[in-house]
């Protein structure tokens, strides 16, 4: 892509989406696939812990652990307008020195994010090219455990993303999306120490959380 992934993203999910997004938050809560994982995560049963939000849109995982869960965050995500929203919420909710924001693609600036309790990434790995390389960085800053949703290898979530893939070509937006190999993605998270401890799935989607051997 000739565009930087920060680029590509600032175009996709601009101001007017994070507005709705924090809309439909305060009005419904936590989406089915967020659920999830926030649910995983409670079920570790931690305290005062460290997260890392890959991806993070406009806060809604770290605002909720902040309940009960989690004492500090960091939250990567490559669109502006994603972290301008979640950055007046934080600060809504008295977390705003709680949370460290950077507007970056997070495999870019990975080395200089230290290592955390729980790394999150909602939705995230089907919309980044390399896999590897995303799950690579994200896994080596997980102490305890790493949650990610993604879509289910399903023949009808195939033929939804292709078509959406072909209308992005013929808009020329180089925005796509990415059904990545789940056996190949465990594999690798095997590699760096983690097990999987947890799948469930809702619909078109799937939830697994990874814990550290």
């Amino acid at each position: 892509m000739s565009r930087t992934c920060c680029q590509i993203t600032d175009a996709q999910f601009d101001e007017g989406v994070a507005k709705q997004n924090l809309k439909d938050y305060l009005s419904r809560g936590p989406a089915k696939h967020t659920k999830l994982i926030l649910q995983a995560v409670r079920s570790l049963r931690l305290k005062n812990a460290s997260l890392l939000d890959v991806g993070g849109g406009i806060g809604i995982i770290h605002h909720e652990l902040m309940q009960d869960v989690v004492e500090r965050a960091v939250h990567v995500d490559a669109s502006s307008a994603y972290l301008k929203i979640a950055k007046e919420e934080s600060a809504k909710r008295g977390a705003a020195d709680a949370v460290q924001f950077i507007h970056a693609d997070f495999t870019d600036v990975e080395t200089e994010i230290e290592e955390v309790d729980i790394v999150t990434l909602d939705r995230v790995v089907c919309c980044y090219p390399d896999f590897q390389r995303l799950l690579t960085a994200a896994g080596r800053h997980g102490r305890r455990a790493l949650a990610l949703t993604y879509p289910q290898e399903t023949w009808y979530f195939k033929a939804v993303s292709r078509l959406a893939n072909f209308v992005q070509r013929l808009r020329k937006d180089p925005f796509r999306v990415f059904i990545h190999p789940v056996a190949q993605m465990e594999s690798l998270l095997r590699e760096l120490g983690f097990a999987r401890t947890q799948t469930k799935r809702i619909f078109l989607w799937e939830m697994s959380l990874y814990e550290k051997k």
